[in-house]
């Protein structure tokens, strides 16, 4: 469980926090020399009459989010009177280990290591390496260079979890911790594999000291694992912090021009956004965006979590981070564009569902359907049943059989004519979702943010021309019923 700090607002702002605490449907109990005590699930916070707010519970995520929204306040930290830690008692070789955005509803969670000799610490050193939280982006960014310099490519690993390998990750793991510790093990390994002599490795300490050395192989199971509280008082694990964050801020960047969106940092003020990214991007985009888990996720939805496809789940590798950056890259690329084009073709099956079967009556498969695509998705039925796949007939279409059924000629007539205007429109955007969904699914050819762009782009275009119509349905109905 995360320590929060504790804050302190003006008197002024005490009913400006009440209300948001009230529309975030919090209960309130009445406490001496409390202003109030407001309880929600796993979040407890007291208002003192001083403006001392004091933060408790087990839900870290949802802790943080309110722990942001007093900062919008002009809250500050009470820094509570201690010594200064001293510098830890390590020298020589060592791995340092730190994370990043793991409090972020949007974007990665981070995890960089950075292997230091006694040479390139006292070169880090004279660099003025410290903890990443105390400098600005652009300080970070002209740092990490210095520091991917310094230490040579072999002595730096930089492991970040896209928001839908984590979302894949939580669901087998069930704990952020597990996950960090996962992730830490991996960026010591990889540093292991380079054949620099190091015997000890440096963490910050999170939650039960085991899940790091758990998760660690037999590269990692001799190595001496020291973990310990604000542990970027050390060089290694400072360097690893500013490489972490440069890192977060680099994919952040990607997947704005991605979206074509500023995502917002954090976990406050994200509700907003998230329920107009939901509104133009169809709610399975949360699955590539967003850590699922924050309770954030339900606010955005009205109570409803995106679920990755099995066969997306299949598709992950869950247990090796390769070394080589660019195959990283690719990987992680794929399954991405995997997933957007997967959540979509669920979304576009129901809707050709609504309208065929809307046209068709209830026998709409055999109306509406070639017989030839008819058959061949029979035949996939049966061939992924002998898998362990139980699934519908219309989950068997691909997207060459969209642009058939579609464009058939009673069919386009009749039903999809008046949504999308002309053939070239739609069959446009399916052939870009079909040229990318292939390559991706068998491992071919580069992908990458411009690559993800169009994919996005696709399935936006081709949702506006949906929900447009919905829209003209909709305000016809109003008309007749007037």
């Amino acid at each position: 469980m995360t320590k929060f700090p504790v804050m302190k607002i003006s008197a002024d702002k005490f009913d400006e926090f009440r209300s948001w605490l009230e529309s975030k449907e919090f209960a309130f109990e009445e406490r001496a020399h409390q202003e109030f005590l407001a309880r929600k699930g796993g979040v407890v916070v007291n208002l003192y009459t001083n403006g001392k707010i004091v933060f408790g519970g087990s839900d870290d995520a949802a802790i943080r989010t309110v722990v942001d929204f007093v900062k919008t306040l002009g809250a500050e930290e009470l820094v509570r009177e201690t010594k200064e830690l001293p510098a830890l008692d390590v020298s020589g070789t060592r791995i340092g280990t730190d994370e990043v955005g793991k409090g972020d509803y949007f974007g990665p969670l981070v995890v960089a290591g950075v292997l230091v000799t006694e040479e390139t610490e006292a070169e880090l050193r004279n660099l003025g390496v410290r903890d990443s939280k105390t400098m600005s982006d652009t300080s970070i960014a002209n740092m990490a260079i210095r520091i991917r310099k310094i230490v040579g490519r072999d002595n730096h690993e930089e492991i970040w979890i896209s928001p839908l390998k984590y979302n894949l990750l939580y669901k087998k793991l069930k704990n952020i911790n597990r996950i960090l510790g996962w992730a830490h093990a991996r960026a010591i390994e990889n540093l292991l594999s380079n054949g620099q002599g190091c015997e000890k490795a440096v963490a910050d300490q999170f939650g039960d000291e085991s899940f790091i050395q758990e998760a660690l192989m037999r590269k990692g199971k001799k190595i001496q694992l020291i973990q310990v509280p604000k542990a970027e008082r050390d060089t290694a694990v400072a360097a690893a912090s500013v490489l972490a964050r440069d890192v977060f801020l680099r994919k952040l960047e990607e997947m704005r021009e991605s979206y074509m969106l500023d995502f917002p940092k954090g976990a406050s003020d994200v509700v907003d956004f998230g329920k107009k990214l939901v509104e133009s991007h169809g709610i399975g985009v949360l699955q590539n965006v967003a850590k699922l888990h924050f309770s954030t996720t339900k606010q955005i939805t009205g109570g409803v979590v995106p679920v990755v496809s099995n066969y997306v789940e299949a598709r992950a590798n869950l247990e090796t981070v390769p070394r080589e950056l660019n195959e990283r890259e690719l990987r992680e690329a794929a399954l991405e564009i995997f997933n957007l084009i997967d959540s979509f073709e669920w979304e576009f099956r129901a809707f050709m569902k609504e309208k065929l079967e809307g046209h068709y009556g209830e026998n709409w498969w055999e109306k509406a359907v070639d017989e030839h695509i008819r058959k061949k998705c029979e035949q996939l039925q049966r061939d992924e049943l002998k898998k362990g796949w139980k699934v519908e007939l219309l989950d068997c279409l691909d997207f060459q059989h969209y642009a058939i059924i579609l464009t058939e000629r009673e069919n386009w007539e009749n039903i999809f004519k008046p949504i999308f205007r002309t053939k070239d429109r739609v069959l446009a955007r399916l052939t870009v979702l079909k040229d990318w969904r292939d390559p991706v699914y068998h491992a071919r050819g580069k992908v990458g943010a411009q690559e993800k762009a169009e994919v996005v782009g696709a399935i936006n275009q081709l949702r506006r021309m949906i929900h447009m119509q919905k829209g003209l349905d909709e305000f016809e109905v109003r008309n007749e019923q007037m």
